[in-house]
C-alpha cells in the first residue's frame, strides 16, 4: 500500500541523527515525487516536474521551480522582517500615545481642581457681595 499524505506530516516523520525530519527515502521516492508535484501545483508552482529525468528541459524546469521557491522564501523573509518592524513601530507609537494620554489626564485633573477652586472663590465672593448689598440696603 502506498504511503498517504498524512505520513509526510513533520509531526510524525522520524527524526534523523542530526534532528532533521526524513521525508524521502530510497523506498518511497516515487511517491514523494508525486506528492511534491501535487503540492507544488496546489501552491501555484509549475507542474510536471520529473525528478528522475536526464532531459535538460525537465532539469531546467525543476531548477526554475526550485528558484521560484527560493525567491518566494526570500519574499516571505522580507515580508516578515517588514511586518516585524511595523509592529515594533506601532508598539512604540502606542506606548508614546499612552504616555500622552496619562499626561493629558493629569492636566485635565489639574484644570478640574483649578475650576473647582475658582468656583468656590466665586461663590464666596458672590456671597460676600450679596451680604454687602444687603447691609447697604439696610443702612438706607
Amino acid at each position: 500500500m502506498p504511503p498517504t499524505d498524512a505520513e509526510f506530516d513533520p509531526k510524525v516523520l522520524p527524526q534523523s541523527a542530526t534532528g532533521d525530519y526524513t521525508f524521502a527515502k530510497v523506498d518511497n521516492l516515487e511517491h514523494c515525487a508525486k506528492y511534491l508535484n501535487q503540492t507544488m501545483v496546489t501552491f501555484g508552482f509549475p507542474a510536471s516536474l520529473d525528478l528522475f529525468s536526464n532531459d535538460p528541459v525537465s532539469i531546467s524546469r525543476t531548477c526554475n521551480c526550485m528558484y521560484s521557491l527560493l525567491q518566494q522564501r526570500q519574499r516571505d523573509l522580507e515580508f516578515r522582517e517588514s511586518a516585524n518592524e511595523l509592529r515594533q513601530r506601532q508598539q512604540s507609537d502606542i506606548a508614546r500615545l499612552e504616555a500622552k494620554v496619562e499626561r493629558l489626564d493629569a492636566q485635565l485633573q489639574h484644570k478640574d481642581r483649578e475650576i473647582a477652586t475658582i468656583t468656590r472663590t466665586e461663590a464666596k465672593n458672590t456671597a460676600a457681595l450679596k451680604s454687602q448689598i444687603e447691609k447697604l440696603q439696610q443702612e438706607r
